[in-house]
């Protein structure tokens, strides 16, 4: 039977307050506890199943996942946690809101740290207590050894959490930064990701919690042989983290891995994992709520609902209506007017009669005004994925022009070139993201390292987010 296990667990509380705690009602404060767990191509390397015991074992409030993969739903379901950010991978036992519309509005490819992402709308808001919020970041920076200014790059974006935090909002990074500390005395290798984050403002929590770095490692990776995965140990690196900024209090952070780990805290058995996590506990003021709306599921089957939950921070009405894309509160095709009370805050609304396309759903205020939207798309019945080269041939060196529609939307859903006829999946020769959109269309130039392909006749295929399921193919050649 899997049961967790102490392992030295140690509580530091910080001896400072940070970003205007100590001026604040204490009155106000909750305890959150957030956690930063790779669970290893998909989860189901050993075991999903225990991938989701392990986080219920530790009973976080949040969780950044890294490498979910195709099965996000599959680990939130095992890990008892009700509310999801597919497009951050963020699991929570609260609400969760994004920051910006639902989709990508910025043009161009993002950076592998925030894929599908606007630069503005890095973070989704967690509603800790009614009203009462919380920003999360979560990310997974390239892995190649010979990256670091790869990371760095991807690293820069989320110096914007660090302004927020600044600010005063509540935040919380977790993720796979696949780069050591440089508050580590022992790291090897490339420091620069985390002292620009430092220097963003954000904190190490678990170095916040265990100052002294030659006791307390805290390495993340890696356990070395995963149950019944036979890996030979690996060089032992902290390269997982759970960094925070704003008005929070950082009580304690723990390593959560294999039984009998020499840096595991808290054991779990069968440990599923080729990573260990973190899990660090806060003392939080969160901030007044904005005015927020989130419609799910982001893909809305024929003749299912759309559940729209809301917070009009102006007061206890509230108003939401569905329109198509980009309308307007004149272009209402359902929803609930003037709501009276509170209580409610998430109703589910009829597609009955709907064409399939794009589609907003409206918080809208007392004067009429637009105060937030969220976007959804209406799948085409009995539709499957598309995929097609723009133009049947191009000549060396050109990019290659593709469109797509009918794809799941996934956050890592993605773009490969290989040989016509290749049998391995895993021989792609370049790819491109989806950036998360159900339909699209973009050109790249897909040799290996950016080069030109040979002439010779070659396959798009369209796969499932960050997976090797094919979805669809289409042919393509490239002329003498």
């Amino acid at each position: 039977m899997s049961r967790p296990g102490i392992a030295g667990t140690t509580l530091a509380l910080a001896l400072a307050f940070h970003g205007g705690f100590a001026a604040a009602d204490p009155d106000e404060a909750v305890t959150l506890r957030v956690m930063s767990f790779n669970v290893w191509y998909g989860g189901d390397q050993v075991s999903l199943a225990e991938v989701g015991a392990a986080i219920r074992a530790v009973a976080p409030d949040i969780v950044g996942v890294q490498e979910a993969d195709v099965n996000l739903e599959r680990v939130a379901e095992a890990a008892g946690m009700p509310f999801v950010d597919p497009r951050r991978r963020i699991l929570s036992r609260w609400p969760i809101f994004d920051s910006g519309t639902g989709v990508r509005t910025e043009a161009g490819a993002a950076p592998y740290s925030t894929t599908a992402l606007d630069s503005s709308a890095l973070h989704a808001w967690v509603m800790v207590r009614p009203g009462k919020v919380v920003a999360v970041g979560n990310v997974h920076l390239s892995s190649g050894s010979g990256e670091d200014a790869t990371r760095l790059a991807e690293a820069r974006p989320l110096a914007a959490l660090g302004k927020l935090g600044a600010a005063g909002t509540p935040v919380f990074l977790t993720g796979d930064f696949n780069s050591r500390s440089h508050l580590d005395a022992t790291a090897e290798g490339d420091r620069a990701v985390t002292k620009f984050l430092a220097e963003s403002g954000l904190r190490d929590s678990f170095r916040e919690a265990n100052p002294d770095s030659a006791a307390r490692p805290g390495h993340t990776f890696s356990p070395g042989a995963p149950h019944a995965a036979g890996r030979p140990a690996r060089r032992q690196s902290r390269i997982d983290y759970v960094f925070t900024a704003g008005r929070s209090e950082t009580l304690s952070s723990q390593v959560v891995g294999e039984a009998g780990g020499p840096v595991t805290d808290i054991a779990w058995f069968p440990w599923p994992s080729d990573h260990r996590a973190v899990i660090s506990t806060f003392r939080v003021v969160p901030d007044e709520a904005p005015p927020l709306i989130v419609a799910t599921p982001r893909l809305v089957q024929p003749g299912a609902s759309v559940f729209v939950r809301a917070w009009d921070s102006s007061g206890p009405g509230w108003t939401v209506l569905v329109v198509r894309r980009g309308g307007g509160p004149a272009d209402a095709l359902t929803g609930v007017r003037d709501m009276p009370h509170d209580w409610q805050r998430m109703i589910p609304l009829s597609t009955l009669g709907f064409a399939p396309g794009d589609y907003d759903a409206l918080l809208v205020g007392e004067d009429g005004a637009v105060l937030q939207r969220s976007a959804f798309t209406l799948a085409t019945p009995g539709a499957r994925p598309e995929i097609e080269a723009t133009v049947a041939s191009v000549k060396p060196g050109e990019p290659v022009g593709v469109r797509w529609r009918h794809a799941p939307g996934a956050l890592r859903d993605w773009i490969g070139v290989y040989r016509g006829g290749e049998t391995d999946v895993t021989k792609y020769l370049g790819f491109v993201y989806t950036e998360a959109a159900f339909a699209g269309e973009t050109s790249f130039q897909p040799g290996p390292r950016g080069e030109p392909l040979a002439p010779g006749d070659y396959e798009l295929r369209l796969l499932h987010d960050e997976s090797y399921v094919v979805l669809a193919k289409a042919p393509f050649r490239v002329l003498p």
